[in-house]
């Protein structure tokens, strides 16, 4: 009679206790909103850091001041480290100081003007030592050679000069851009170009504007000292500068482009993934697999309850069995009853004759092997068994071994060779 397996309550198959499922559920969801909000209204906490003539810069040299008062007064600013001419399309784009330090600029920045409709080029002037006590700062400011600042405008085909005079008054154009502070500018000399904003009595340009080629419109801002963070420290340079990039980007974008000063980046899902604040929602993701994980290896969780004493069924029996026979020395006296079982069951299922003696037999049985193509031959068969029984205990294997061997040759003898296992 053999008895069922107890089995364990139903509760226990859960791989965790109700209050702490009920924790990591209200911490997952939760991490996940947290996530969600920073990644939708959060500040980008990867913004690069920088001491140099960019938007990224506090320093005087820098163009973030311009980038936070058009912020303040909800102009749309896009400060660009690719494609900044296709975002510009509506708007204006800003090449602010670019930095020329091979030929790759120089043919970055030529195709970038001329890919864009409105183009606003901000001539460099100054350069700044970056201060090792106050990362963003610089330590001291000066002036770069004027040949310097005519590169840029040779690279975009521009003849012009540049000069650095004093100016006692400044002249418009147009009333909708007010001048900018008077002082020590740098200016173009307006020979090819049409002058916007000059120093009085025709000392030179302070903007102008030209074609750069049959589709694109190229306005030249001279002096970069009104539109830094030193310049706009003077409210005249506000008011020009904001008056003049809402008349260039009819009511487009504003567009900083930040490639030329090294800041390039290419858009990327799996560098975005990786990115604050969009890693929040990769670790949280990455938390509940390792959860999954760690619910369904079987070493977590609840215990397992404790097998029977006495396992039950057919499984059980025949290895116990086994066991008992092995133990006791009697597994090499049970393969030969073993052997001799089967021999008798090939000799009824291939209707031997009756009057056959044990060695005619098995020359009968041999005859019909070779001529069913059997592999296994009965003589060898028994002297392989016979010569185990006297090495049993040392070579328990070749018991099971020789087992197989029995089963295979009466498959070969009643079903075939083909059919045998």
């Amino acid at each position: 009679m053999t008895t069922s397996a107890p089995t364990a309550p139903a509760s226990s198959a859960r791989p965790f206790r109700g209050r702490t499922l009920a924790i990591l559920i209200a911490a997952g969801v939760g991490s996940l909103v947290v996530a969600l909000v920073l990644a939708a209204f959060g500040d980008d906490f990867s913004t690069p850091s920088s001491a140099a003539p960019d938007g990224y810069s506090q320093s005087m040299n820098g163009h973030r001041a311009l980038i936070e008062i058009l912020g303040e007064l909800d102009v749309p600013v896009v400060v660009s480290r690719h494609s900044s001419a296709s975002k510009a399309a509506r708007g204006v784009l800003v090449i602010a100081e670019p930095q020329l330090a091979d030929e790759q600029a120089e043919r970055k920045l030529r195709a970038m003007a001329e890919q864009a409709v409105h183009v606003l080029i901000v001539l460099p002037r100054y350069a700044g030592t970056p201060d090792p006590r106050r990362p963003g700062w610089i330590a001291d400011r000066h002036e770069l050679p004027v040949g310097t600042v005519e590169d840029v405008l040779d690279v975009l085909d521009i003849d012009e000069s540049v000069d650095r005079v004093d100016a006692a008054g400044i002249e418009v154009a147009d009333d909708k851009v007010p001048p900018p502070s008077a002082g020590e500018l740098q200016v173009l000399s307006a020979g090819h170009v049409e002058p916007l904003v000059w120093v009085a009595g025709d000392r030179g340009a302070v903007l102008a504007t030209t074609m750069l080629d049959a589709d694109t419109r190229a306005w030249i801002l001279a002096d970069p000292g009104i539109i830094d963070n030193s310049g706009l420290r003077d409210r005249a340079n506000v008011h020009f500068t904001v008056g003049l990039l809402e008349l260039l980007r009819r009511g487009g974008p504003v567009v900083f482009d930040e490639t030329l000063h090294g800041f390039e980046d290419q858009p990327s899902l799996w560098k975005a993934l990786f990115r604050f604040p969009l890693v929040l929602v990769t670790l949280h993701l990455l938390i509940c697999a390792v959860l999954l994980l760690w619910a369904a290896v079987g070493r977590f969780g609840p215990a397992r309850p404790a097998p029977p004493p006495l396992p039950s069924g057919k499984d059980f029996l025949i290895r116990n069995t086994a066991a008992l026979l092995h133990f006791g020395g009697h597994d090499a006296p049970a393969l030969r009853r073993y052997l001799g079982t089967s021999i008798h069951h090939v000799r009824n299922d291939l209707h031997a004759p009756r009057d056959l003696d044990p060695a005619a037999l098995r020359t009968w049985l041999e005859r019909v092997r070779v001529d069913r193509g059997g592999k296994i031959s009965l003589p060898d068969l028994e002297r392989e068994v016979w010569e185990v029984t006297n090495l049993a205990r040392e070579h328990p294997k070749r018991i099971i071994d020789l087992a197989a061997r029995i089963h295979r040759w009466r498959t070969e003898m009643t079903h075939g060779p083909r059919n045998a296992t």
